[in-house]
């Protein structure tokens, strides 16, 4: 069962995306050579199918499958369809609105049509053999199930970062153990549903948030989101047992632990070719617009806008189902904004972006 609900929807993921954009943007470049040079292979009269895993409201899914597009369409007249998914809950009404913004169809005219699936990212999602481009961008850090594992002093399986101290708050590594077992299973059961699904000489972009020898993008950001919780408990409007039992399913990977069961596992290592893998860190507007203009305010208003767009859905289902959830779930995310005004430096926030391009190979899976 999925461990989330999706992305908090109106338009709010878009409006609050920037930085998952920026994430994208560091590896999407590979992938669109790699479309252009298998491109001028594809019949004319095949449709070529494309599929992005983790479209959210679609604002960052429908650049990137405008970019991929185009690629093809330097080379190729094909019929393209273009394929978005996501978990059942997610905005799809929004999805459908940014296909059609304005009345017009974003991803133009020639022969382009698209199509929505409903499912889970670890699941199969469409027919044996039928996919030429797959990407999947900021999702797989996810994780499709919570272990049966408790997280009784932090919010999030990582730990907190190594800025922000508070005394009571900690992950050991047997703790975290379950959270790392249930991230690698979900990885290898995504690389064997795609294996299944794509054609030999398809190509397949994964890009998820992650960390590397310096930084990790969980550093900052959910020390402040715990330290307003915190904040709540400790002035009566939230229960400790609260706290004790919210966790946020999610796993910030490093580049060898995305790789691994293309290394580790037979089939898989089979199954696919890594073309390129890179850790990167990425451009972060919000902290750029403050080294232009100093304005502390306006930064943390947008940090928190970020933060919320991914976790709201999460902290919302955690807190009490009463009349105050919708007071709790403002005052916390008013908190968060107050601690980033106060000390912008104890959340400093570093965006690491981990990616890997990937061919499948003609091997059949399993």
């Amino acid at each position: 069962m999925p461990t989330t609900t999706g992305m908090k929807g109106g338009g709010y993921y878009d409006s609050h995306s920037h930085e998952q954009r920026e994430a994208l943007e560091a590896f999407l470049p590979w992938l669109e050579l790699a479309v252009a040079e298998i491109a001028p292979s594809m019949p004319a009269d095949v449709p070529v199918h494309m599929l992005d895993i983790g479209s959210s409201e679609g604002g960052n899914a429908l650049h990137a499958m405008q970019r991929l597009i185009r690629a093809v369409r330097g080379h190729s007249d094909a019929p393209v369809w273009a394929w978005f998914n996501d978990l059942p809950s997610n905005d799809f009404n929004r999805l459908f609105a940014n296909l059609f913004a304005g009345g017009h169809p974003a991803l133009g005219t020639q022969a382009v049509y698209s199509g929505a699936i409903g499912g889970s990212a670890f699941d199969r999602l469409v027919p044996a053999g039928c996919l030429q481009v797959a990407t999947t961008f900021n999702t797989l850090g996810f994780l499709d199930t919570r272990p049966d594992a408790a997280l009784p002093d932090f919010i999030l399986p990582m730990g907190p970062g190594p800025l922000a101290p508070r005394a009571g708050v900690s992950v050991s590594d047997d703790e975290r153990e379950p959270f790392r077992v249930q991230a690698a299973a979900d990885l290898r059961r995504f690389y064997a549903a795609r294996a299944v699904e794509m054609v030999p000489g398809g190509k397949m972009l994964v890009q998820v948030f992650g960390a590397d020898a310096r930084h990790s993008t969980h550093h900052g950001i959910y020390d402040v989101l715990s330290d307003a919780l915190l904040d709540r408990v400790e002035a009566g409007q939230l229960s400790r047992q609260t706290y004790r039992d919210l966790v946020f399913p999610i796993y910030f990977r490093r580049l060898d632990e995305l790789l691994e069961p293309l290394q580790g596992d037979t089939a898989l290592a089979q199954a696919w070719c890594v073309e390129q893998a890179a850790s990167k860190e990425v451009r972060v507007p919000f902290n750029e617009a403050l080294a232009r203009d100093g304005d502390i305010a306006s930064w943390a208003g947008r940090y928190t806008g970020f933060l919320r767009a991914f976790t709201e859905a999460i902290l919302a289902a955690a807190l009490p189902d009463d009349a105050n959830r919708a007071a709790t779930l403002e005052a916390v995310y008013a908190r968060i904004t107050q601690r980033l005004v106060a000390e912008p430096a104890r959340y400093a926030f570093h965006y690491i972006s981990i990616g890997a391009l990937l061919t499948r190979s003609p091997t059949p899976y399993p």
